[in-house]
């Protein structure tokens, strides 16, 4: 009787669990994931950026060599759109992830930093401008080199979200001043509101699985005239909110700044495990963010490793749960060496290092190749 009872208890919670408890989606289909794309940012000053494909089924890895500085990744049918930087205008890099080529350009970005699809034909790319507000371009992946559009926003936007027909940019502003969404209405290219999260320095977005518009903070730091000292500095935050209404449903709030060693990337969204993970380089930390709860549920310290120095940046394959973090060279006196290759170190999800791989220097960005079967 006992044994039947505990049986009938259990078929419910498998039920309801859905693929996360058993490892597979309802209709049979399970995530594989077949690459781990990492952009090198490089050495600005030499113009060295670069792609590390790598195979986690062999742990092989191939180079691309894009020869700017790489800010950020964005995957979407195929392809890589490589976000680039450059002494002049930056561009951005599309790159055939299959046969690992450059196939093209899109052309004449003041100074990117993240690209976002609302649809096929039509991507967003934020930009920042220095001393006042900056511009978000939309342009037509197909057509290459045609910025369709410039939309003004708020000061040095960052991170950039497509939902339902509208585009979230976060207004970082200045060394984190910035406190604002701007929402823009992807069928007449217009600014049609401003939300405000209540956080200094807006840095990633992020759409859950429940459609809550996800806000990442990193903090703003103040400093005096000559900046050579801190006057006053405010930690991260994790915010929740309706996008429609830009209500706040939740909020979570750190004792350290968020980001990344290189102002890169600072947090990655799983929707397989619906966890955000965000990185504080400062403090050599992981938190990792239960997103259908909107709760924190669990702190990682990443191993200490003597010719690693900072967190810049960080992906996590909900398929091998795994979690890939990157790390920038350390230099004789061990501060973060720019010049120098990367890492990648792999770790389990309790933080528990399980592989590494070489990448290029200063690596910024890491986005996983998968599909279903």
């Amino acid at each position: 009787m006992m044994r039947r009872l505990l049986l009938l208890i259990a078929l419910p919670l498998l039920v309801l669990s859905g693929c996360d408890l058993l490892g597979s989606e309802d209709d049979g289909e399970q995530l594989v994931t077949t690459g781990v794309l990492v952009g090198n940012g490089g050495n600005f000053s030499d113009q060295n950026g670069s792609l590390t494909f790598y195979n986690p089924a062999n742990g092989q890895t191939a180079t691309l060599a894009l020869n700017a500085f790489v800010q950020s990744l964005t995957l979407h049918e195929g392809r890589a759109y490589v976000v680039l930087n450059t002494f002049s205008v930056g561009h951005v890099a599309v790159v055939d992830v299959a046969t690992q080529q450059l196939v093209g350009r899109i052309e004449g970005l003041p100074n990117p930093r993240y690209l976002a699809f609302a649809a096929d034909n039509k991507a967003y790319v934020t930009n920042m401008i220095f001393g006042g507000n900056g511009l978000v371009f939309a342009v037509d992946p197909a057509a290459l080199n045609i910025v369709v559009d410039s939309i003004e926003v708020g000061p040095y936007p960052e991170g950039v979200v497509a939902h339902e027909g509208r585009v979230y940019v976060a207004n970082y502003g200045s060394l984190g001043a910035g406190r604002t969404i701007s929402v823009i209405d992807a069928a007449t290219d217009q600014v049609v509101a401003t939300l405000e999260p209540g956080c200094d320095g807006p840095k990633a977005l992020f759409i859950d699985e429940e459609e809550e518009l996800v806000v990442v903070c990193q903090g703003k730091t103040v400093y005096n005239e000559d900046y050579s000292a801190i006057i006053e500095q405010t930690n991260g935050q994790v915010v929740f909110m309706n996008p429609a209404t830009g209500a706040v449903t939740a909020r979570l709030t750190f004792d350290v700044q968020l980001g990344s060693a290189n102002g890169t990337q600072v947090a990655y969204y799983a929707p397989a495990a619906e966890e955000l993970y965000a990185i504080s380089s400062a403090s050599n930390q992981i938190f990792r963010i239960d997103t259908d709860a909107n709760a924190l549920a669990a702190t990682l310290s990443v191993p200490e490793a003597a010719d690693l120095s900072a967190l810049s940046a960080v992906a996590y394959d909900a398929a091998q749960r795994r979690l890939y973090v990157a790390r920038l060279a350390a230099g004789p006196n061990g501060a973060p060496d720019y010049t120098a290759a990367g890492a990648v170190v792999i770790l389990d999800r309790n933080g528990r290092q399980v592989g590494r791989f070489t990448v290029g220097p200063a690596p910024s960005h890491i986005e996983l190749v998968q599909e279903t079967r």
